[in-house]
This record gives structure tokens, C-alpha cells and sequence, in this order.
């Protein structure tokens, strides 16, 4: 976003500028691991990641459906239950995680919420109207 056209996209050039900053101070550290591009359930992290992030990273952001049904291991939970409940007692730093909903499973949705998008879309779930952005703790430092 940093290299957006101020004109047309002010706060999203804002945005990247800022974000640009913090990754060439190494405020924001990018990692790569083979564990992010597998099928595993999130709570089957392996060593050394789970030890690194539990260490190192103040927040990690999960994107997307996929990744999002990783994190409830890809399992039908009551949508209402919490997210705390469900990743954030299990994840080993506090998460974010972002999602478009593209696949009928969930936690963490305010029942009222969930009503309003059954009356709204009958294929609310699964089409990519709705999305979900949620915060767990994580599992805590020892």
C-alpha cells in the first residue's frame, strides 16, 4: 500500500507507509514456516514454531477461510460459542484472525448477528457476504 497513489487512496497509502515503517524497524518480523502451507489443525503446531511464537510474537494475524477452519480444526462448533473459548485457550500467542465466511462452520458470532444474516442470505456462510474479525488471548506466558 505504500506505493498507492495518494490522491485516489490517502489512508490506505497512510496505512502502508506506517506498516512499511514498522517492518524496516523490525517491529513487525514476517516468518516463514512449512506448518502454514499444511492441512493441520492449528492446535497440531509443531517445535519450534509453538516455542517461537510463544516467545517472540505479540500478535499473530490468521487470514482467510482456510486458515480460519484450521484454527477450529476444520470441526462444527456451536457458531455462539466464544473464540477465546474455542482458539484462544489453545493458540500459544494472542491471535487475530480475519476472515470472509466461505464455509459453514464458525465460532465466536453473536447470536442476534447470526438471525440477522440467516433472514438476510440464505446462503450467508458459505457466499462471502459475511466476514468475521476475532481475538483471542492465546494459551498465555509462562
Amino acid at each position: 500500500y505504500a506505493a498507492l497513489d495518494a490522491s485516489k487512496y490517502p489512508n490506505a497509502k497512510r496505512a502502508g507507509l506506517r506498516w512499511k515503517k514498522y517492518l524496516d524497524e523490525g517491529k513487525w518480523v514476517c516468518s516463514e514456516n512449512f506448518f502454514w502451507c499444511q492441512p493441520f489443525a492449528m492446535w497440531e503446531m509443531t517445535e519450534p514454531l509453538r516455542s517461537d511464537m510463544k516467545e517472540r510474537c505479540d500478535l499473530a494475524f490468521v487470514k482467510g477461510d482456510a486458515n480460519y477452519r484450521r484454527l477450529l480444526g476444520d470441526r462444527l462448533w456451536d457458531l455462539t460459542a466464544p473464540f477465546q473459548d474455542v482458539v484462544g485457550c489453545y493458540f500459544p500467542c494472542p491471535v487475530c484472525a480475519l476472515r470472509t465466511l466461505k464455509a459453514e462452520l464458525g465460532c465466536g458470532m453473536d447470536a442476534e448477528q447470526v438471525e440477522r444474516a440467516k433472514t438476510l442470505d440464505d446462503a450467508w456462510m458459505t457466499n462471502g457476504r459475511f466476514g468475521v474479525v476475532q481475538f483471542g488471548t492465546g494459551a498465555g506466558k509462562e
